[in-house]
């Protein structure tokens, strides 16, 4: 198969984006991309979730990799807010959480990671993780109404959100296993 006519990219954040406007750029691919992202947003920059969106310094629109527009004018078939949940290779198709398919020739999947939980506590309110841009909304409402917190994780992202709820005047324990 030396020339795909559909490629489908299950991730819509910045390698998804970028491997799509590759494909696009200077006319090498004209076949059908489907970019997939279970956001609804289009395709936004994460590290400023953790720092100036967090600080209230940005709102959401600012993290975006490229203005709305000119993402559509690569002429994707833009599938966001639904989650890849099956890949069948025989088939080769995607089944998304919208009960919808869609089919490819070639497939790049570039889906990020996924931040690690607290063991035993689902659902419990205040316990919250940083990675979509909702959750550093979320987030920056709770800092907002609280005089303490406790950051599980030293690492850059947890160093991050202490150092932006010190900065609050928040009382800020920064705990690492």
């Amino acid at each position: 198969m030396p020339h795909p006519d559909r490629i489908a990219i299950v991730g819509a954040s910045l390698g998804g984006l970028r491997v799509a406007q590759a494909l696009r750029g200077r006319g090498k691919f004209e076949g059908t991309i489907t970019l997939i992202g279970a956001e609804p947003h289009y395709p936004y920059d994460r590290p400023p979730l953790s720092k100036q969106v967090l600080a209230g310094e940005w709102g959401p629109e600012r993290t975006l990799l490229d203005p709305p527009d000119k993402v559509d004018d690569l002429g994707l078939d833009l599938r966001l807010g639904v989650r890849a949940e099956a890949l069948d290779l025989e088939a080769r198709d995607v089944a998304l959480s919208d009960g919808s398919r869609v089919a490819f020739d070639s497939l790049i999947i570039a889906t990020g990671a996924t931040p690690r939980t607290l063991p035993n506590t689902p659902d419990l309110d205040g316990i919250y993780t940083l990675r979509p841009i909702d959750d550093s909304m979320r987030l920056r409402a709770e800092l907002a109404n609280n005089p303490r917190v406790a950051v599980v994780g030293a690492g850059f992202i947890g160093a991050e959100v202490a150092a932006v709820a010190r900065s609050a005047g928040l009382e800020v324990t920064l705990i690492e296993a």
